[in-house]
């Protein structure tokens, strides 16, 4: 089976650089300007915490339950 390729015209690549353009812009706008100092961006040592706490939490209400239960 012989595939036929795709025929590449001088508005395609252009189309192609500008689109290339446009990801490298969006890329500089992540890291710098607002959204650098956005949350995003935060430590996550917070949630680590909360999901430690709340995992201890549901390790002792599992424990207590076994305990009421048997």
């Amino acid at each position: 089976m012989a595939t036929k390729g795709a025929e590449v015209t001088p508005d395609m690549i252009g189309h192609e650089l500008q689109l290339n353009q446009d990801l490298v812009n969006q890329l500089n706008e992540m890291v710098q300007g607002e959204h650098a100092n956005s949350e995003c961006w935060a430590s996550s040592r917070p949630m680590l915490v909360e999901g430690l706490l709340w995992s201890a939490f549901g390790a002792i209400l599992w424990v207590v339950t076994i305990y009421i239960v048997s």
